[in-house]
């Protein structure tokens, strides 16, 4: 009976430390920084020494040989160089730097770096000579912000009384110290191929898993922390380490390590409330017929990546993803491998590929025709909404004819001539005291804020400054109230409508590398995608088409949990990129919007969809 009680709690205890452990993996990519960065083999650096300093390196790693007196730094014996000694190298640096800091390595009085010393040969000799030349420098030896780490060749612990307190000694997990002795270890150490032979891609096995966790925690229970050296260098690696609460990550990779460690709270994002899905009945979806509507969504600069990430963010749940027609569009302009975003919605608007910064043009700077003026023609009305400014490229794309999409004011008047009905966005720079009368002249009104309106009585203008603010900043539920107030006008229109709702701020996420930022207005649109396939099922005539006018980027996803709704990326550059954008389609012909096809034929599947022959 005993025995079992005794069993049963050792399996509560594994549970609990597994539920830990998974808590706290989404926070590990939060808590790690370039001081948990360690420059293995520092002196093959092009710079030594300087180059992981100013990356912010908390550990740096010196192999020394003793060659008549001095400490020459080299990986071997073949490559040593008089000139190349620790001194020169090293102590002179840090001692300069501490000096230059008031007493501190590092301006930041708080930030520490460890100088790891690896003794390829004779440690006792080695020893002595380090303790003559550190006699030079009281600065570094009376620091607290230096840790002098002994590492390769090293006396027995019990030796380690033998020498100054100021140098440490790296530990052996596999030996048991008195206390006095572990109070001179200053970190383990250990080679990961001697305990794993996984070689960094994908995850490691799960016997492999809880070898590196049992290191860990024997480090940690020491109090003391812990790297691996020969572990594999790059990405994938350093995030499966993290996540094994690894304390320095090994490289010889600087700036590769620094970018990734000083990205990874702008490339995290942990959702704090997810959300119910649309259920979607799925009755008139993919039949053959005229319809009488098409709801296109823009979430700009996105594709499968950005869709997935969200998907994981609300716990494996996204409205989306409950769209069965998937495709593919290919994005690239009249004059470019990669669209900027003008060209990118022009195409969805006139079906004509233009180049990079024309809005509602051809290459030539030639007028086209517009789905809102080609439906106006059949009697079907249009509204547009972003949630950026409404002489943005994407809106403007609907309504303005321009070959730069910078020129707001030209680009706002051509409003006058659209037929459509209802622009809602973010203030623009075109809506002067001057443009705004002659907009009261062609019967356009303007308002200044969505609430404001109480009643769509003809062709309207929306400039919502709270348009223009992110979801973080306190937007809250803008885009669904203006879906719903421009929806609840034009679906009155007997004969049809036309509706494009753009969420503008998806692409600035991916420009300024912000996860949140991206996920946070996905999320927020995608609820609309909701609502416009609730809208479609009660319908019956209304087509729903979700597509991305480009990415922006080059987003990976690294890690993630779709059971606790966080996400951990990589971006790969910060502006668009090549690849083709995700198209979903819910409603009657929306397998019309399956396969790969260039971005032109959203516009065409439109006009098919309306029996329209352009």
């Amino acid at each position: 009976m005993m025995t079992s009680v005794i069993k049963l709690s050792k399996k509560i205890s594994i549970f609990l430390m597994l539920a830990i452990f998974s808590k706290n993996q989404a926070q590990n990519y939060l808590r790690y920084h370039v001081n948990n960065a360690h420059s293995h083999n520092d002196y093959l650096q092009e710079i030594p020494f300087w180059e992981a300093y100013y990356a912010g390196f908390g550990s740096i790693e010196a192999d020394v040989f003793p060659v008549k007196g001095k400490l020459l730094v080299a990986h071997t014996e073949k490559e040593l160089s008089p000139e190349r000694t620790l001194e020169t190298l090293y102590l002179n640096n840090i001692s300069k730097q501490i000096k230059q800091n008031k007493g501190n390595i590092y301006p930041e009085a708080d930030k520490k770096l460890q100088l790891l010393i690896d003794i390829k040969n004779d440690y006792k000799t080695t020893l002595k000579i380090l303790t003559a030349s550190l006699k030079k420098y009281p600065e570094i030896t009376s620091c607290p912000g230096i840790k002098i780490v002994i590492t390769g060749g090293r006396p027995q612990p019990e030796d380690f009384k033998s020498y100054p307190d100021y140098l440490y000694f790296d530990g052996d997990l596999d030996k048991s110290y008195r206390e006095d002795q572990l109070k001179r270890i200053g970190i383990f150490s250990a080679d990961l191929k001697d305990l794993i032979q996984w070689n960094g891609k994908g995850i490691p096995r799960d016997e492999e898993t809880e070898k590196i966790k049992d290191a860990v925690e024997k480090a940690h229970r020491q109090q003391k922390q812990i790297r691996f050296y020969g572990a594999p260098d790059f990405p994938n690696a350093w995030v499966n380490l993290m996540n094994s609460n690894v304390d320095f990550i090994n490289t010889d990779h600087i700036p590769d390590l620094k970018k990734f460690l000083n990205a990874a709270p702008k490339n995290f994002y942990k959702n704090t409330k997810d959300y119910p899905v649309y259920t979607p009945s799925y009755k008139s979806d993919g039949i053959s017929k005229k319809l009488k509507n098409v709801i296109l969504l823009i979430p700009d600069g996105t594709s499968l990546s950005q869709y997935y990430a969200a998907f994981t963010a609300n716990k494996g749940k996204l409205n989306v993803f409950n769209m069965k027609s998937t495709g593919l569009s290919k994005t690239s302009s009249y004059n470019a491998y990669i669209t900027d975003s003008a060209p990118g919605s022009t195409a969805f608007a006139t079906g004509v590929k233009t180049k990079n910064t024309f809005v509602g043009v051809d290459a030539m700077g030639k007028a086209l025709a517009q789905i809102p003026d080609i439906v106006a023609a059949k009697g079907l009305v249009s509204g547009l909404i972003s949630t950026g400014d409404i002489t943005d490229a994407t809106p403007a794309d609907f309504y303005a004819h321009s070959d730069n999409r910078n020129n707001s004011g030209n680009i706002m008047m051509d409003f006058i001539n659209s037929k459509t009905k209802i622009l809602v966005g973010g203030p623009s720079g075109g809506l002067s005291i001057e443009y705004r009368q002659k907009f009261k002249e062609a019967a356009v009104e303007i308002y200044d804020d969505l609430k404001s309106v109480n009643k769509i009585n003809g062709r309207m203008i929306i400039a919502d400054p709270l348009a223009s603010k992110r979801v973080t900043e306190g937007r809250g539920n803008w885009l669904a109230d203006a879906f719903d107030m421009v929806l609840n006008d034009l679906k009155d229109n007997r004969k049809g409508f036309f509706m494009m709702v753009e969420a503008s701020q998806t692409d600035g996420g991916g420009h300024s590398n912000n996860l949140e930022q991206l996920m946070t207005e996905l999320l927020d649109f995608d609820q609309v995608v909701g609502k416009a396939m609730k809208f479609a099922d009660e319908n019956k005539e209304t087509l729903v088409i979700v597509v991305g006018d480009h990415e922006t980027g080059g987003l990976t996803l690294l890690d993630g949990s779709l059971k606790d709704g966080w996400v951990f990326g990589n971006f790969s550059t910060n502006d668009h990129t090549a690849v083709p954008s995700s198209v979903f389609a819910y409603g009657p012909n929306s397998r019309e919007f399956t396969g790969i096809y260039e971005n032109t034929e959203i516009f065409n599947k439109i006009m098919e969809a309306y029996g329209i022959r352009k």
